[in-house]
């Protein structure tokens, strides 16, 4: 499993970071349910629609629990909770919500665990489920000579 990455120089002169280079993965393409849904049913032998409708129904269910203030878990995926983004006020009492809340946004946090190998420099680094084994490459014509 490989990420591809070109650099990329920032252009924000009023940041201290102005002229430096970095890192920014490049997509390799998009992956659609149905696609999912097809390699689920090749590796699983669960159809097509029913990994569909699984989905749909997951969808529907988070959405509602969600909007009820929990949090969702997904062992392996992550955490999902919705957060409020508001403006500040000088006075709790000058606080209105129709005005002060500007939107809600949903928050992800990927599943984690801590690295831990003996003497190793990564011990106790947070590894992301999704991320561990996966590797940085060359975007095609991206090297610098």
């Amino acid at each position: 499993m490989a990420i591809h990455i070109k650099l990329i120089k920032h252009q924000v002169q009023r940041n201290q970071a102005y002229g430096k280079y970095f890192a920014k993965t490049v997509s390799q393409g998009e992956v659609t349910i149905n696609e999912l849904a097809k390699e689920a049913a090749r590796n699983s032998g669960i159809s097509h629609g029913a990994f569909i409708g699984g989905i749909t129904e997951l969808q529907d269910i988070m959405k509602e629990r969600l909007g009820n203030g929990q949090t969702v878990v997904l062992p392996g995926i992550g955490r999902f909770s919705l957060r409020v983004e508001s403006e500040g006020v000088d006075d709790p009492k000058q606080f209105n919500i129709a005005r002060h809340i500007k939107r809600i946004v949903c928050g992800f946090l990927p599943a984690s665990h801590r690295f831990s190998t003996g003497g190793s420099a990564k011990n106790g680094q947070i590894v992301y489920d999704f991320c561990e084994g996966v590797k940085a490459v060359w975007q095609h014509g991206c090297k610098p000579k």
